[in-house]
């Protein structure tokens, strides 16, 4: 996926989020060019083309959201790590065909 078509998902499945992919671009484009190294780059791809995978089915939105919510508000460690291992098992799935740098 491109930067652009990553631009585009993410401006047409959250406009307010445009802002911070163009602030976060301009900031891993410039660590890549003074470390020399594409690392930082591939590094935004991932988080972004992940980001967009979340967003880009309503309900799978809607659940990391809840499990989000519910890992805030879980008052033992046995409740955390139960939403964690959930948002862990939903975050592989919807990951698991997304060709990433």
């Amino acid at each position: 996926m491109t930067v652009g078509a990553l631009r585009a998902a993410v401006d047409r499945l959250d406009p307010e989020q445009t802002a911070a992919f163009d602030r976060e671009f301009a900031a891993f484009t410039a660590e890549s060019a003074a470390s020399g190294s594409g690392a930082p780059v591939s590094a935004f791809l991932r988080k972004w083309a992940v980001w967009v995978e979340r967003m880009r089915v309503p309900a799978t939105a809607a659940r990391v959201r809840e499990l989000e919510a519910a890992m805030g508000a879980a008052k033992t460690d046995d409740e955390a790590r139960a939403v964690a291992v959930e948002m862990s098992e939903l975050l592989h799935k919807i990951t698991a065909d997304l060709v990433l740098p």
